[in-house]
């Protein structure tokens, strides 16, 4: 079983991966041809999470492109937003997560000196 420290840490990676990707995303929305991506994110067993980037699969993005939401990339500039701001808050709770273990364990150490 994973502490909560790495458990923390392997969701600090995965969402500035998927800060990372998004923010690639909208860079190349204007872009002819770019595909975007998303972040697959996997609990790993014993605690934690893995990401991976794939290709993004979105069923309406057809019919959105026909009322000119997305850009040429069919990239879907509002999703990217809410991702972004997903995935900050996101980064935000594990790294608060990681300093709640870190003041834990130190006010442990205290306290059996």
């Amino acid at each position: 079983m994973a502490g909560i420290l790495s458990i923390a840490q392997s969701g600090l990676q995965v969402e500035s991966l998927r800060l990372a990707v998004s923010a690639n995303d909208v860079a190349n929305a204007q872009t002819d041809g770019f595909q975007p991506a998303q972040v697959i994110a996997t609990a790993r067993p014993g605690g934690g999470v893995d990401g991976a980037v794939a290709p993004a699969s979105d069923p309406v993005a057809a019919a959105r492109a026909d009322r000119a939401v997305l850009a040429p990339s069919r990239t879907d500039l509002a999703r990217e937003v809410v991702t972004q701001l997903q995935a900050a808050n996101a980064y935000r709770a594990n790294l608060e997560s990681a300093r709640t273990s870190s003041d834990v364990f130190a006010t442990l150490l205290s306290l059996k000196a």
